[in-house]
């Protein structure tokens, strides 16, 4: 018997420590997908024992405390990796497991010295009941919430472990001569002995089945959360080229509004050399009698008078393009000067004073046509505001430079605003004009938002309003 009991405990060491090695590879990967250390620690305390047991048998009979402790210990561990399952571990209630099993370890080692083999198996198979009465709790309390096959299954196994455990106890206290050792007990003791291990083994094989089914659904979840971000992100970029592009029509649409205004400017700007070229040709065509120097000072004026317009009209469709969000280094106070010339007419019409403080380059990373449109918006609304309001009228631009920023802002002195419109005066379809669309100032600010710029509204020191325009002197 003890050589069919050492090739037993050989075979059920090799299949445990198969599993051990599938389970140790659970633990690779993500930090919050592993399992409990409490499953290795199972398959580990399990290793030890069946090497315990073979010691035990070849080597000397002190090994038998460590192997009783070690089965214990093996449960023990099974038990908390079932609580895992369904709760994050305590540190309390790992030490008060480890201290339990020091107790063990000392009455197994108390029996072993003076005790005999039926108190070993007496108290071996209660303290495993409670352990098997721990578990089978754990298991069912987690398979309420999920209704698994495996937990069914888990909780089976266990059952018909703990059955076969108490049956050999039965079996051994029946007995009318009690053997010194196991490797005397009689065929039906034995044989249950042997059931109840097989039963642990696939206990053992449950924890890791279903630790594994819950690695991969683990993943799957990663799988779909990954799948659900990724959709979020296309939709993502879609509503930011949707809005690119509405912010690309509206500003189309804010330009168009201010045509009344770059006509004007225009008529100003064309008039006069269109009026010049006409009176030049006129003389060069009726006196035919000019040459020499004087007929170059001529041709030389048309030409400038021709490169004028080409300005004019190049200043025109820059205005005008639509924009591609092209982002580059440019310089703030060209964008300013050419806002200006485009409606420095209107201004002069309506005997408005505008005074500059705009010494410097100023460069700033951002779209030109973009940023023009917001600068000739700021100066519409100061002109607009301005028109309601008797002599003097003064319009105060001024830009200034910080470490990492560039800033302008747009002063006048009109009737200024209303507490209550302050709040509300970058929200889309909010006007003060009576013929206002509510859209100039809450798309400028949409596109110094998205320069990483801020746009912000206070009082002026002229007693009217004050827009500030605050641009990053470096891409983000």
């Amino acid at each position: 018997m003890t050589f069919a009991n050492e090739i037993i405990v050989l075979m059920l060491n090799l299949i445990i420590l198969g599993m051990t090695v599938h389970a140790k590879s659970l633990y690779e990967g993500w930090q919050d997908a592993r399992p409990s250390r409490a499953l290795i620690m199972t398959f580990a305390s399990a290793n030890l024992s069946a090497i315990s047991a073979m010691a035990f048998i070849w080597v000397s009979p002190v090994f038998l405390t460590l192997t009783n402790t070690l089965l214990l210990v093996t449960l023990c561990c099974a038990a908390l990796t079932v609580r895992s399952w369904r709760l994050p571990l305590s540190v309390r209630l790992v030490r008060g497991c480890v201290a339990l099993m020091l107790c063990i370890a000392l009455v197994f080692e108390v029996l072993r010295q003076n005790g005999n083999y039926l108190q070993r198996v007496v108290v071996y198979s209660v303290l495993s009941a409670l352990f098997f009465s721990w578990l089978l709790y754990e298991a069912w309390k987690k398979e309420r919430q999920e209704n698994s096959f495996q937990l069914k299954f888990l909780m089976g196994v266990a059952v018909a472990s703990l059955g076969l455990r108490l049956a050999r106890m039965v079996a051994v206290l029946m007995q009318d001569v009690q053997p010194a050792t196991l490797f005397q007990e009689s065929s039906a003791p034995a044989v249950l002995r042997l059931m109840s291990l097989s039963m642990d083994v696939l206990i053992l094989s449950s924890l890791l089945g279903y630790s594994t089914y819950l690695l991969t659904l683990h993943n799957r979840r990663f799988e779909e959360e990954s799948q659900k971000v990724r959709t979020a992100n296309l939709a993502l970029d879609a509503a930011l080229a949707e809005k690119t592009q509405l912010v690309k029509a509206l500003t189309l649409s804010v330009k168009s509004r201010n045509m009344g205004v770059l006509l004007a400017s225009l008529t100003h700007e064309l008039s006069q050399p269109l009026q010049l070229m006409r009176i030049k040709t006129e003389l060069l065509a009726g006196m035919p009698e000019v040459q020499g120097s004087e007929r170059k000072k001529f041709i030389e004026g048309l030409l400038k008078d021709n490169a004028q317009v080409a300005e004019t009209l190049a200043q025109l469709r820059k205005f005008l393009r639509s924009g591609s969000s092209e982002f580059q280094m440019i310089s703030l106070r060209d964008v300013t000067q050419e806002s200006v010339a485009i409606i420095q007419a209107e201004l002069e019409r309506n005997g408005i004073l505008l005074e500059q403080e705009t010494q410097g380059t100023f460069q700033v990373w951002a779209d030109e046509g973009q940023l023009q449109m917001v600068v000739l918006n700021l100066l519409k609304n100061a002109l607009d505001v301005l028109l309601t309001v008797p002599h003097p009228r003064r319009i105060h631009l001024q830009l200034k430079q910080t470490e990492h920023s560039n800033t302008l802002t747009v002063s006048d002195n009109g009737p200024g605003l209303r507490e209550a419109d302050r709040g509300q005066i970058f929200e889309m379809f909010h006007s003060t004009k009576k013929d206002g669309m509510g859209l100039g100032l809450w798309l400028s600010k949409s596109i110094v938002t998205n320069h990483g710029g801020q746009l912000q509204v206070s009082n002026s020191p002229l007693g009217g309003a004050c827009f500030t325009l605050t641009l990053p002197r470096n891409p983000a």
